[in-house]
């Protein structure tokens, strides 16, 4: 259940957001500095400049009334992988997840079996239009723009300040409605709310930020939290992170042993998906 929820979360929260491009710095092509586009590159200039990211994590996983607290590691490495390793106490490595630009992996060590596809071969993440890039801005803690770099586009996005906050909204995506909002003294991305622009639709995806820490020539969350809102069941994952470093001497891909078996993902999510 522990895989399936973090899988499904990060699906829904990048539905429709398939090519998303993140940018750091560079020209701001034909803009004028207007108090907006001033404020949207500060934001900006907060995104840590590092190219790896690797630290201890505590998760705690909510999947309706029920929840699972688990240790690991996050390793990231720009443009290339996400890797989150989940372990229980006296038992190890129980689960993986490994994202690429081009496929899934899904490692379950405890019944030693495995999920490898690419993006468009899993439904629900075909359906949904996610890619690598999209997974990169939610766990970067960056803003981004649907299908292009964010400094091609800030003229997109509307501002508004209330308190000591800032909300930068984006509303031009065809299916989707983008709120991420700021604190106005520091900058820093607060959180991240994305929502469907059909009214019946009620599920939605809000991704909250904290902790803050220096990292790079900029700032990091050392803490995460994802709430998600379905039709049918609500889930939430908690991530504390600590010891963040840019250690990059691990291994990009996981290599798995003969004694794995392939599993077909539909029929797992069919037997776990209750």
């Amino acid at each position: 259940m522990l895989l399936i929820a973090i899988v499904a979360l990060a699906a829904t929260a990048c539905k429709s957001t398939k090519n998303v491009t993140t940018a750091t710095s560079g020209p701001t092509p034909g803009y004028n500095n207007t108090p907006k586009i001033n404020y949207a590159k500060k934001v900006l200039s907060n995104i840590a400049d590092t190219k790896v990211l690797t630290a201890k994590m505590k998760v705690n996983l909510a999947m309706g009334e029920k929840n699972v607290s688990l240790s690991g590691t996050m390793r990231m490495k720009r443009g290339d992988v996400i890797q989150l390793s989940m372990t229980f106490p006296l038992v190890g490595e129980v689960c993986r997840m490994e994202f690429t630009a081009n496929e899934v992996l899904i490692v379950d060590r405890i019944n030693s079996r495995y999920v490898r596809a690419g993006y468009d071969q899993i439904d629900f993440l075909r359906s949904a239009n996610l890619d690598f890039s999209a997974l990169e801005a939610i766990f970067w803690n960056e803003i981004f723009y649907p299908g292009n770099k964010v400094m091609d586009h800030l003229d997109e996005y509307t501002i508004s300040s209330a308190g000591t906050h800032t909300l930068l909204s984006l509303t031009t995506a065809p299916k989707l409605d983008y709120a991420f909002l700021t604190l106005t003294e520091s900058a820093l991305l607060d959180r991240i709310t994305i929502s469907s622009k059909n009214v019946t639709d009620r599920s939605n995806l809000v991704c909250s930020y904290g902790d803050f820490s220096k990292f790079g020539s900029g700032r990091f969350p050392t803490h995460m939290q994802l709430n998600f809102a379905g039709d049918r069941q609500n889930y939430g994952l908690d991530i504390s992170l600590n010891s963040l470093n840019t250690n990059s001497d691990w291994a990009t891909r996981t290599t798995l042993s003969p004694k794995y078996t392939p599993m077909d993902v539909d029929r797992l999510f069919k037997s776990m998906i209750p």
